[in-house]
């Protein structure tokens, strides 16, 4: 998957919707994975409970599957 399908699809899932969206401003494609990985995070600990499990699943395996694509965070651990 290339980086902009990456966000294509990120874009039209429902925890980007209700994430910070902080990619809008710079268009930088770590800003967008570290606003999902926040919404999983905070979602996972029962934080969040405007998300279905099926949504949460959605941009974890989304994370996983463009970790290598970032910058910053391709040696985060997705521990939840």
């Amino acid at each position: 998957m290339t980086k902009e399908e990456a966000v294509q699809k990120a874009h039209r899932m429902y925890a980007y919707e209700i994430s910070e969206q902080s990619d809008n401003e710079t268009d930088d494609f770590d800003a967008l994975w570290q606003s999902l990985y926040d919404v999983c995070q905070i979602a996972t600990y029962g934080i969040l409970e405007d998300i279905e499990q099926d949504e949460i699943d959605e941009a974890l395996q989304w994370l996983k599957d463009t970790q290598s694509l970032t910058q910053l965070y391709q040696d985060k651990d997705i521990y939840f």
